[in-house]
């Protein structure tokens, strides 16, 4: 049978008036999305503007540029057979040509080659001299490198080792600063050395995103092919592309399983329940509205909309079905005697306090959680006007199934009333709150957010350090009026950063002055060459039996030699790969200090080992130094999730005690019931994670947000309704079906899945369980509501 819904002219006119709300709302928010609507992704998005850094921004990017499109694979066989390696690194590389994925591959010395240094430096090798050189030459010690350039002469080895235009090896000695001290060429082959001998070094370019489904499968299906024909080699991967295909797999996993699983839990539960398709779909129905007005309300007043605005708020939204089911349970129970109008107050009040305490959060300084808030808010409106409106209009099924489903959790409740009085649960709340205050640690990195295996990231962590590879998480951000200031401003820094170095402190630095120095430094060169042939060359020729007249053809090159310069450092091929260390003429308003004019910047960046030591000293010389910022872009991003999960408590909390002032007008000594179920769960979590040492994060607080929502309800509708046995079908259906979307993740392998899974697992089961246990012991004795 059906039960049809009650629509009075005036309830049917306001639905029409909502139908027509929402379909502006459709139209709206779909020419919003085609006209370039911005989906953000930036974690800093989340803090306020004051903080936020269009420049540091620039430089991540520009840094992160060399990992997006790129990889690099190191292939190892056993033992010390150069020939057999050489063999290997062919056939991967023919197996990765015929994948159609890669361009670029590069893994002989010939696929390396960055033109003619003598062409490219030849003339300002005489301004360019190596820090070791430097102190030679300050020092005075011209016999060493009169032995060494007599050594050179005698057996010449080397790019240019002229008599005439080089005879000091000043070019030599510089480009062996320059060059990669890690790699080195064998037989024809890029290797590196490993623990077990020698690896070969592959490197390659995507041909398109390293986030396209084909394009990791045929890149992945390539070196399963050769690993498989090849089982003999060691095939170690570093690159954005594997992370992300492995990211991939194991999303499609945990959807196939966790997703698809709940969803037909869900779905069979329901149809169970309600025998009916249609009313289904009606609990359905207020997440999809209310998600409609939150969206376009949302891009409409931010101008775009965050993906974790989208993420949680959706999931926190959840709590809407709350509404549906409590109306549809009492249609189903009550049939031809509900009326909606004994419903109002308590889905009003369940609106008010879900909505006041994601709605609090509007008021933080943190525009991310504003703007959470605000879409949380907005759908819950949007769900429970849909309730409201539609939803006692539409027809809904009944079954005696289901009268016999309310009558075995009634009983089954029963026996759980009155076990818990106030003086327990007060007792209980601050044994546990004292748990809280004495053990809760808490971890905000940003690694809770890496979906990839210890495996991929040991490998990752190997290559770099075999590579003597960078990840640019680290690194100085260095600012300056013109090239020439920067150039000295970074020579500045350059003694402490080396003798970190030499200390143990810091593994290495890479900075654009190590290439290219100041014109100050280039004169300072310039001038201690000419005191060095002033000194030393005339012995020199002497001793190498060499005619003197060549002495003043080899002081003529010292004449004018050309200042080199940034650009065209960046512009050759050999200081390519360090355009990533420059962003060159920035924005006014994109500087660190805010100050107008004429700006450049740069990076040093930092790799390797990076100890107290060295981050106490880096950030003093950030401090000390004008126009030098310390940027660590992990430590960055944790300390926004960390501003984030406490502004979170703050606010929830504020909200909390307003909210307990408001319900208690209404239910004054009944209030304790009402707020147990939500509060004694969070207790319940926050104090278990305290005992077991789980450290709380973000999204454990995310989780705990929706369990705050679905105990509110369960309270606010057992106070409003406490005989009627309906609103107890509806608490365990909310229970079960935000246990089935949100709990089964708690045993997902993506870490954090598993932190709001788990802590929705153990918050919605203590829910469900104090909102029996704190009912009043005489209140089941009370007549059925159905014949």
């Amino acid at each position: 049978m059906k039960a049809s819904g009650h629509f009075t002219p005036r309830r049917r006119w306001l639905a029409t008036l909502w139908s027509a709300i929402l379909l502006g709302c459709v139209i709206a928010s779909t020419l919003m999305i085609l006209h370039g609507t911005r989906f953000d992704n930036r974690v800093t998005a989340l803090l306020p503007e004051d903080r936020q850094s269009p420049l540091i921004e620039q430089a991540n990017a520009r840094l992160g540029d060399q990992f997006q499109d790129r990889f690099v694979l190191l292939l190892q066989t056993s033992g010390e057979n150069v020939q057999q390696l050489r063999q290997m690194t062919r056939a991967l590389t023919r197996q990765l040509g015929h994948s159609g994925v890669v361009t670029g591959l590069r893994w002989r010395p010939d696929d390396f080659r960055q033109g003619d240094p003598v062409n490219l430096l030849g003339a300002q090798r005489y301004r360019l001299l190596t820090p070791k050189l430097q102190q030679q030459l300050d020092s005075g010690q011209h016999e060493a490198l009169l032995q060494r350039a007599l050594g050179s002469l005698v057996m010449p080895t080397g790019i240019d080792r002229d008599p005439v235009r080089d005879p000091f090896g000043l070019l030599d000695a510089w480009l062996g600063t320059q060059l990669p001290t890690h790699i080195h060429t064998d037989q024809g082959l890029i290797t590196v050395k490993t623990d077990g001998g020698r690896a070969a070094v592959v490197t390659g370019q995507l041909t398109g995103s390293p986030y396209a489904p084909d394009l990791q499968t045929r890149l992945t299906s390539a070196l399963q092919n050769f690993g498989q024909a090849h089982p003999e080699v060691t095939l170690l991967r570093s690159g954005l592309v594997f992370h992300a295909a492995a990211g991939a797999r194991q999303a499609k996993h945990e959807i196939s399983t966790f997703g698809l699983g709940a969803l037909i839990g869900l779905v069979v539960m329901l149809l169970l329940v309600f025998r009916s398709p249609l009313t289904l779909l009606t609990l359905l129905l207020p997440l999809i509205t209310g998600g409609v007005l939150a969206l376009t309300l949302t891009l409409f007043l931010f101008g775009g909309i965050h993906l974790l605005t989208l993420a949680f708020g959706t999931s926190l939204m959840g709590v809407a079905i709350d509404y549906a089911l409590h109306l549809q349970s009492a249609r189903v129970a009550l049939r031809d005697r509900f009326r909606l109008r004994p419903m109002l107050a308590g889905l009003l009040l369940s609106l008010i306090s879900s909505a006041l305490a994601y709605g609090v959060q509007a008021f933080t300084p943190m525009p991310g959680l504003r703007q959470m808030a605000f879409f949380a808010t907005c759908g819950l409106i949007g769900a429970w006007l849909t309730v409201v409106l539609w939803l006692p209009g539409i027809p809904i099924g009944r079954s005696p199934f289901t009268d016999r489903i309310i009558d075995t959790l009634w009983r089954l409740m029963s026996r759980w009333r009155g076990l818990l009085g106030w003086r327990s649960a007060l007792g209980l709340a601050l044994v546990m709150l004292l748990l809280c205050v004495s053990f809760t640690r808490t971890n905000d990195s940003l690694r809770l957010l890496d979906t990839s295996s210890s495996a991929m990231l040991d490998q990752e962590r190997q290559i770099q350090q075999l590579l003597g590879r960078d990840t640019g998480t680290l690194y100085l951000l260095v600012t300056a009026a013109d090239q020439q200031q920067w150039l000295e401003r970074v020579e500045s820094l350059t003694p402490t950063l080396r003798r970190l170095v030499d200390n143990g402190h810091l593994g290495d630095f890479d900075s654009l002055a190590s290439a290219v120095p100041s014109h100050a430094r280039q004169q300072h060169n310039l001038a201690q060459v000419r005191q060095l042939y002033h000194t030393t060359l005339p012995t020199l020729y002497e001793r190498a039996g060499l005619p003197r007249t060549l002495e003043q053809r080899a002081r003529q090159h010292l004449q004018n030699p050309p200042l080199l310069e940034i650009d065209d450092w960046l512009n050759s091929p050999l200081g390519h790969s360090d355009q990533r260390l420059w962003l060159g003429e920035i924005n006014p308003g994109t500087t660190a200090s805010g100050t107008p004019g004429k700006t450049v910047a740069g990076m040093v960046v930092f790799s390797g080992r990076f100890d107290a030591t060295a981050r106490a000293e880096i950030n003093q010389l950030a401090t000390h130094h004008a126009g030098v910022r310390f940027v660590d872009r992990v430590g960055r991003l944790s300390r926004v999730l960390g501003e984030l999960r406490q502004q979170i408590a703050i606010w929830v909390a504020m909200a909390l005690v307003v909210l307990v002032a408001i319900l208690a007008v209404r239910y004054r000594g009944r209030t304790w019931r009402v707020i147990t179920p939500a509060a004694g769960a969070i207790l319940i979590v926050l104090s278990g994670y305290a005992l077991t040492g789980v450290p709380l994060n973000l999204f454990h607080q995310l989780a705990l947000l929706l369990v705050l929502g679905i105990g509110l309800d369960a309270g606010i509708f057992s106070a409003e309704h406490p005989g009627d046995r309906h609103v107890w079908l509806a608490i365990t259906l909310s229970t079960v079906s935000s246990l089935l979307t949100f709990g089964l993740l708690a045993f997902s392998a993506t870490p954090v899945l598993h932190y709001i899974g788990l802590t929705a697992l153990i918050g919605l089961s203590a829910v469900w369980l104090l909102t029996a246990l704190v009912q009043p012991a005489q209140v089941h004795r009370q007549t059925r509501e159905h014949p």
